[in-house]
């Protein structure tokens, strides 16, 4: 009986014991009590929310294919794997891909509220707090954007949540485009001093990062369903503080631009505000990889027998219509597709795929329906990351949320709305002309064949050179034997002293082979024509320099005459204001231009679904070009696209909003599901 009450006194006083355990704080795992009491913790609370919006969920994938991968640009390609991502306007509430959305712009709105309401523990430097409190306001306000926008009315939840506050009630559209108004011009306060320039990178949320985006949601708020055209005002307002900034700037190589996203090299003065992923900058949580480039990019399979070699599944191919939207230089001669005066078109509009695996071959794709998007080509990403010796490889290819150009684009429109176009040809004709390569000074426009030669049987080097310009490429079209047209692959380098003062000069073949000591009467074949050498000194081993381009082309040590016709040619160079849009439009013309500019600039960037919708005829314009696009081709299975076409089809008024998730209406009793649905 002793022992037992021993035991007990025992028992008790271990109850004690818990009970004064269980009192303490806990010191082995975070709470809110015991974390935010630093400035660390702060940033990295922040770096978390950054971290998140680049999952595969939103940003890595779902933002920038799922829902907007079927309109006038771009088309999905798959059938039954389509439908269950959503690709072809075939799906319902209960996909996951339409709950994750919802599931994660919460989750970090839920992390940036707890981070809001302790962001005033830490002892610390105000002006850093500043920082910190600025970028969290606006990425709620961000994330409240992309919930208003994709769902309509949504539950507005400004604090940490209890845990019984689970039926909270929807707001009105209006009233979360106040708040997320409220939120970014706030944000725009704190960071008054926090700009690019300070930081040299772009991948953290700076001053003209919040006005572009406030910009962008006044464009979105002035249009359908809200159609709140005071707000065109508020557009022109925000796009000048970007301009006027000076801390912004057009790339003048619009290629380049994607080549640095995916290489990881920060672009500041176009890209305002990009979500990085591997190799990220300060304030960025480092990812392991993301699909841009993937399903939105250009067919390759990843394979260890070729280093060059990269992997994209190509589950989207462009359209016909933005294909021809990119005007082409009525001269040319090349087949079966003329060469484009707008370097963009080449860039976005990939006329080929790789296949094979030992190795890769490249292989033409010359029909618009079937061309895969270009703009993000995953074989610019470093070979470390894409790791040949995996099966699938990872890539980090950073996505741009907003750029220059869209701010310019943003500017033009709500310019021509507010005043007419008047002075909205300003905005536009700066992007077109870095569209056509002119920002900064002349490129090749065009190659003219003159002579077509004849006996060809391969395909002959093309070489142009001088003219006071570098880098301009060219491919010859043979046909029955002849020369009938040069493809102008590029214009020319893009960077200051590569641009071209006078006409260069064509060389369609290649005239010396470095090593070989060329002797008088030596018979060469160029091109499978045949020469012969006619020496002009003594013989050499060196590169002849070409002087001229003409049938009998004199090179420095030797001078080559032939047996039969050689095909030549001539080039033309642009003038500065041959990109610029056509003077005199009325207001209503130029807004359609600047629908096809938005399409040309930001196609697969996620812009052109909700731009439609804003515009106000998402569904009569996509039942338009459905009717377009069946009498154009896109319904031939051997040549077209019939699962995009299919997808097309599918469009109906409910699909201007994505229904509210299933899981969600089960849990908050106060939702209303989204009309037709």
């Amino acid at each position: 009986m002793k022992r037992i009450c021993i035991l007990a006194c025992i028992a008790i006083a271990g109850l004690s014991s818990c009970k004064k355990f269980l009192d303490t704080k806990p010191t082995d795992f975070y709470t809110t009590e015991n974390y935010y009491k630093t400035e660390t913790q702060l940033q990295q609370a922040l770096n978390g929310v950054y971290g998140d919006l680049m999952r595969p969920e939103l940003y890595a994938q779902v933002m920038g294919f799922n829902f907007v991968s079927t309109t006038d640009e771009v088309m999905s390609n798959r059938t039954a794997d389509g439908d269950a991502r959503g690709l072809r306007y075939n799906y319902d509430a209960s996909l996951v891909y339409v709950g994750n959305i919802w599931r994660y712009s919460y989750v970090g709105i839920n992390n940036i509220n707890t981070l809001l309401d302790n962001i005033d523990k830490p002892a610390m430097d105000e002006g850093r707090r500043n920082i910190i409190k600025g970028q969290a306001l606006f990425l709620r306000g961000f994330l409240y954007f992309i919930l208003t926008s994709n769902y309509g009315d949504v539950p507005l939840v400004l604090h940490t949540p209890a845990i019984n506050e689970v039926n909270i009630p929807p707001v009105k559209q209006a009233d979360v485009y106040a708040q997320v108004e409220k939120d970014m011009k706030e944000a725009e306060v704190l960071l008054k001093d926090y700009t690019v320039a300070q930081t040299s990178f772009n991948d953290v949320v700076t001053l003209t990062a919040v006005q572009a985006m406030l910009a962008r949601v006044y464009l979105y708020w002035a249009g359908y369903p809200q159609n709140n055209t005071a707000r065109y005002q508020d557009v022109i307002t925000y796009t000048d503080k970007v301009i006027n900034s000076g801390l912004h700037a057009l790339n003048p190589d619009y290629r380049q631009i994607f080549i640095n996203l995916a290489r990881d090299q920060y672009d500041v003065r176009e890209n305002i505000w990009e979500l990085g992923s591997l190799g990220a900058a300060a304030g960025v949580v480092n990812k392991s990889g993301n699909d841009i480039g993937n399903f939105v990019g250009i067919q390759s399979t990843l394979t260890a027998l070729d280093s060059t070699s990269y992997n994209s599944a190509a589950w989207v191919w462009v359209t016909r219509k933005l294909f021809d939207s990119y005007e082409v230089d009525p001269g040319s001669t090349a087949t079966p597709n003329k060469s484009s005066l707008d370097i963009r078109r080449d860039w976005n509009c990939a006329n080929y795929i790789y296949s094979g695996t030992s190795p890769r071959t490249k292989a033409a794709r010359p029909n618009p329906w079937q061309m895969c998007a270009g703009k993000f080509r995953r074989e610019y990403v470093s070979q470390a990351i894409r790791n040949t010796n995996g099966a699938g490889g990872t890539y980090n290819i950073n996505w741009p949320v907003i750029r220059y150009s869209d701010v310019l684009l943003m500017r033009a429109e709500a310019e021509n709305y507010v005043n007419g176009p008047a002075n909205a040809y300003t905005y536009i004709n700066q992007v077109r002309k870095r569209g056509y390569g002119l920002l900064n000074g002349n490129v090749v426009k065009s190659i003219t064949m003159t002579n077509q030669g004849g006996g060809y049987t391969k395909v002959p080097a093309v070489t142009i050179t001088g003219g006071g310009g570098s880098g301009a490429t060219g491919t010859a079209i043979v046909t029955g034997g002849k020369v009938t047209g040069i493809y102008l692959n590029s214009p020319g380098a893009l960077t200051a002293g590569s641009y071209y003062t006078s006409s260069p000069v064509v060389v369609i073949g290649t005239f010396w082979t470095p090593g070989i000591s060329y002797t008088e009467g030596m018979q060469i074949t160029n091109g499978n024509v045949l020469y012969t050498v006619t020496m002009a000194g003594t013989s050499t081993n060196t590169p002849p320099t070409h002087t001229s381009g003409a049938s009998s082309a004199e090179i420095t040590g030797a001078a080559f005459t032939y047996a039969g016709p050689a095909a030549s040619a001539t080039a033309t160079i642009t003038v500065g204001n041959e990109a610029d849009l056509t003077p005199g439009l009325n207001k209503e013309t130029f807004q359609l231009a600047i629908r096809d500019e938005r399409m040309r600039e930001l196609c697969f960037e996620a812009v052109r679904k909700a731009d439609l919708i804003r515009w106000g005829n998402f569904v009569t314009d996509m039942q338009n070009f459905a009717v377009w696009a069946t009498s154009n081709g896109a319904g031939v299975t051997s040549t077209g696209n019939p699962n995009g076409l299919q997808g097309l089809r599918n469009v109906s008024a409910r699909h201007v909003l994505l229904p509210k998730p299933t899981y969600e209406l089960n849990l908050n009793r106060l939702l209303v599901q989204n009309e037709g649905w």
